[in-house]
């Protein structure tokens, strides 16, 4: 069965409205909601001007492989939260910025990214130490459906 735990996960840019239907469908696999314990994900009610913000319990491992790789493959930036299993794995958050690799952090159960010690040690200048955390500090931007009807409206 595996360990379960808690998510959280926000995703900005622009989506297709061709793919928002297997968007939906990996979002309820995972019976994302639009808050903790909230209404499940309904892709016709989205947020305008902002990033989508969905959260899930008891998940496998605290992951979402699907919705990580639709986001990766549609080139939709994200961030996200993975709570932690006492003794089998630690908290941590995911980030993509629409291109390139997934980069992962070690995270706090309050969703921040941690650095440890060995990890630091690493860094043989202080400025290389702050753009990695700046790295780490993504803003995701507004998640926008685009193409169909509601934009043959403008």
């Amino acid at each position: 069965m595996g360990d379960r735990a808690p998510v959280h996960i926000t995703i900005g840019g622009a989506l297709p409205r061709e793919h928002l239907e297997a968007f939906a469908a990996h979002a309820a696999d995972y019976d994302l909601r639009t808050e903790w314990d909230g209404e499940p994900f309904d892709p016709a009610v989205l947020p305008l001007g902002e990033p989508l913000e969905l959260y899930g319990t008891e998940l496998n491992g605290g992951q979402i492989p699907e919705i990580d790789a639709f986001c990766a493959e549609h080139g939709l930036p994200f961030r996200c939260w993975s709570g932690g299993s006492l003794g089998a794995y630690l908290p941590e958050i995911i980030l993509f910025d629409g291109q390139g690799p997934m980069r992962d952090y070690t995270a706090s159960e309050d969703e921040y990214v941690l650095f440890p010690p060995s990890w630091i040690s690493n860094f043989t200048r202080l400025r290389d130490l702050k753009r990695e955390i700046a790295r780490a500090e993504v803003t995701i931007p507004a998640f926008e459906i685009t193409g169909g009807p509601s934009d043959d409206c403008d």
